[in-house]
């Protein structure tokens, strides 16, 4: 298992270019499925799928408003 690293952005809080790159770095490590993240299945949980796929559009909406690059864009409004 991984190191878990935790970190506090503050709202405005400008994200170096090495943060930038190990965020989209972070997008092509695998997806590590285990009991606090199972598999979503929307044929057999399509309420629960659906619950998610809204949060996805909340959070790119979200991201998209406030720009990328800024700890703000990372956190809820």
């Amino acid at each position: 298992m991984g190191k878990e690293v935790h970190f506090a952005l503050k709202r405005g809080t400008k994200l170096s270019d090495e943060e930038i790159a190990m965020i989209e770095a972070a997008r092509n490590l695998p997806e590590s499925l285990d009991e606090d993240n199972p598999p979503i299945d929307p044929v057999a949980t399509p309420e629960q799928y659906n619950a998610l796929m809204r949060a996805v559009a909340e959070r790119n909406r979200r991201v998209t408003k406030h720009g990328r690059g800024s700890a703000e864009s990372l956190t809820t409004a």
